[in-house]
C-alpha cells in the first residue's frame, strides 16, 4: 500500500484473463523475501528498459525501482517480463 494504491502481485495465468489496467514490473522483491530470485543479468535489464519504454511504462518507486503505466493488452504486453523472471503487479488505485 503506498499513497492511495494498492499493488497486488500477479502471476501470468492471472494476467491472461486480465484486461486493461494499470501494471507495475521490478526485477526484485522487498528484503523480507529473501530466498526469491532477482532479475541481474546486464542484457536483460536492458532489454526490460527498452521494453517499458515502448510500452509507455515509466519509472516508479514502490518501495523497490521498477516501472509502472496502462496497458491495453498485459496478457500480450507482458509475457516477456514473466518469462524472464520479473514480478507484476497489477495496481488498484484508491484502495486503502
Amino acid at each position: 500500500m503506498k499513497d492511495g494504491f494498492y499493488f497486488d502481485l500477479v502471476d501470468f495465468s492471472d494476467v491472461a484473463n486480465n484486461s486493461a489496467g494499470d501494471y507495475a514490473v521490478v526485477c526484485h522483491l522487498w528484503e523480507i523475501t529473501d530466498g526469491m530470485p532477482e532479475v541481474r543479468d546486464p542484457n536483460i535489464l536492458d532489454e526490460a528498459t527498452t521494453r517499458v519504454q515502448a510500452l509507455g511504462m515509466i519509472p516508479t518507486v514502490i518501495g523497490i525501482p521498477g516501472w509502472q503505466g496502462k496497458l491495453v493488452n498485459p496478457a500480450t504486453s507482458l509475457t516477456w517480463f514473466f518469462d524472464n523472471g520479473f514480478y507484476v503487479f497489477e495496481i488498484d488505485d484508491g484502495v486503502m
